[in-house]
C-alpha cells in the first residue's frame, strides 16, 4: 500500500491518494483538480474505490463533486458534516476563484466502522469531533489520516460555530490511545508520526498529565 500527498488550493490543503496497483482512494479532494488528476494518471490508478472527506470545510471537498462524477463514486463524509459542505459556498468561490459546486452524490457515515479493502487491510473510520462536529480520522494499516484534527506540532482550530474545544480534547485522547505507531497524514502541513507527536506536540504532551 502506497500514498501520495498532493498540496494545493488557497489554504494549501493536503489531498491524499492511497493506492495499490490500479486501485486507489482519494482523501480530502481540496487540492487543485488538475494536480489530483495528474497524480492519478501518473501512478496508473484507473479505479477509485472511495472519495472521503475528513470533514466538510470547503478546502477539503472543493473538487469532490467533479471527481465523484468522473469516477462514479459518492463522497463519503460523516452525517454531522453533510450540511457543512454547502455552508461556505461564497467564501469557497472567492478563495478558489472558480465556481463551487457542492457534492451532489453523498454517502453519509453514521458511525465508527471498519471497511474492508482489497489489500488485506481495513479502513477504520474514527469519529473525532472538535474542529467540526463530523470530523473523522481514517486509519489504514500504519497510516492515520487526521484531517484538521491533528497536525505536526499543533491541532485544528476550534473557534468556528461548528467547533467544540471540549470535543477536540476528547478526540485527541482517543488518538493517543491508539495502539502502535502511525504515519500521520494531516490535512495541512508536513507528514509526521504519532510517536513524534506524543513527544513533541505540546497539545498531546499535555494530555498525558490529565
Amino acid at each position: 500500500m502506497n500514498y501520495i500527498k498532493i498540496v494545493g488550493g488557497p489554504l494549501q490543503t493536503n489531498t491524499y491518494l492511497i493506492y495499490e496497483g490500479e486501485i486507489g482512494i482519494i482523501v480530502d479532494p481540496g487540492a487543485y483538480f488538475d494536480r489530483i488528476d495528474d497524480a492519478i494518471k501518473r501512478i496508473g490508478v484507473n479505479r477509485i474505490l472511495y472519495i472521503i472527506a475528513t470533514h466538510g470545510h470547503f478546502d477539503h471537498i472543493f473538487y469532490a463533486n467533479k471527481l465523484s462524477k468522473n469516477f462514479n463514486v459518492p463522497l463519503m463524509i460523516h452525517e454531522l458534516d453533510v450540511n457543512l459542505t454547502r455552508r461556505y459556498s461564497d467564501l469557497a468561490e472567492s478563495m478558489y476563484c472558480e465556481v463551487f459546486i457542492p457534492p451532489e452524490n453523498i454517502k453519509p457515515i453514521s458511525s465508527e466502522c471498519a471497511i474492508k479493502l482489497p489489500w488485506d487491510v481495513d479502513m477504520n473510520i474514527i469519529h473525532t469531533p472538535g474542529h467540526t462536529m463530523g470530523s473523522i480520522c481514517i486509519a489504514i494499516g500504519n497510516i492515520l489520516l487526521t484531517g484538521d484534527t491533528l497536525f505536526k506540532n499543533s491541532i485544528g482550530r476550534v473557534d468556528f460555530d461548528e467547533s467544540s474545544e471540549d470535543d477536540m480534547w476528547k478526540s485527541l485522547r482517543k488518538l493517543i490511545e491508539l495502539d502502535g505507531d502511525y504515519i500521520v497524514l494531516p490535512g495541512h502541513g508536513e507528514i509526521t508520526t504519532m510517536k513524534r507527536e506524543l513527544k513533541e506536540n505540546p497539545y498531546l504532551k499535555g494530555l498525558w498529565d490529565l
